[in-house]
């Protein structure tokens, strides 16, 4: 194991290979995986270069994924680590993430993600924060000539969707996709690893009627596509305590705001 891969085991170890840290730790890490795809003798400066160091370093298998020069889509994975919005965002280089401000605002994070990535803030707690991302998300799509894509959690946070209850499920990615006319793409992503393969699954893209309840679809899409790994089946994430036990009425999460 190269040095940098050495010292990126142990802040992962820290976290007790939850794969969920703190800014503090997020800067350390975001250093050590520069320094890991220099000495694999990639070139973190491009958006390649950085791309492939992810998916190597996370051992990344994609599965069913379209061609995302072809299409716009929003997508709408699980959470399970502090990970996925880096490996998903390599995948194609116009992929806007919606993250929380703890991370967007925070200069460590913010440098190394400004590199390659459009990183958007939000307050996951704030009406009127959620509301300019609906407005700036229909903008952002304005531009009809271009492939791009946005990412939103609609787990809100790092938890266990099977067992969410769909009062745990933001339906804002399904209200982005009505207005700016735009399929949402359902993605399992395995809890990334250094030791095994981060498996990433896409669905068949959606777009719903009013009358569907999103996140009814999104839940059964998500079960669907974690029991569609067979051999060997999805691995089960190691979850934190406080990622373990957020499915509860009275977390921020479950204000009418994040809701319907």
């Amino acid at each position: 194991m190269n040095n940098a891969l050495s010292k990126l085991e142990e802040l992962l170890k820290s976290t007790d290979f939850t794969y969920s840290f703190g800014s503090e730790t997020a800067g350390k890490i975001c250093k050590t995986l520069i320094q890991i795809m220099m000495e694999k003798g990639l070139d973190p400066r491009t958006f390649d270069g950085f791309g492939r160091g992810i998916l190597e370093i996370f051992n990344v298998e994609v599965v069913n994924m379209p061609d995302l020069d072809k299409g716009r889509y929003i997508f709408v994975p699980n959470h399970v680590s502090d990970f996925d919005a880096l490996i998903l965002a390599v995948l194609h280089p116009r992929i806007r993430v919606v993250s929380k401000n703890d991370w967007a605002k925070d200069d460590g994070i913010k440098d190394f993600w400004s590199t390659h990535f459009d990183l958007y803030g939000i307050d996951r707690t704030s009406m009127l924060s959620l509301r300019n991302l609906l407005r700036d998300s229909f903008e952002y799509f304005s531009e009809q000539d271009k492939s791009k894509h946005l990412l939103i959690f609609s787990q809100g946070t790092i938890s266990d969707f099977n067992k969410n209850s769909p009062e745990r499920v933001s339906s804002l990615a399904k209200k982005i996709s009505d207005r700016a006319n735009v399929p949402m793409l359902p993605i399992f992503v395995e809890q990334a690893s250094l030791h095994h393969p981060t498996r990433i699954v896409f669905g068949e893209p959606i777009k719903l009627s009013d009358t569907d309840d999103f996140r009814m679809v999104w839940l059964d899409s998500m079960r669907g596509l974690q029991e569609s790994l067979k051999n060997p089946p999805a691995r089960v994430a190691k979850l934190s305590h406080k990622h373990s036990n957020n499915n509860k009425p009275g977390d921020e999460f479950f204000i009418s705001l994040f809701g319907n």
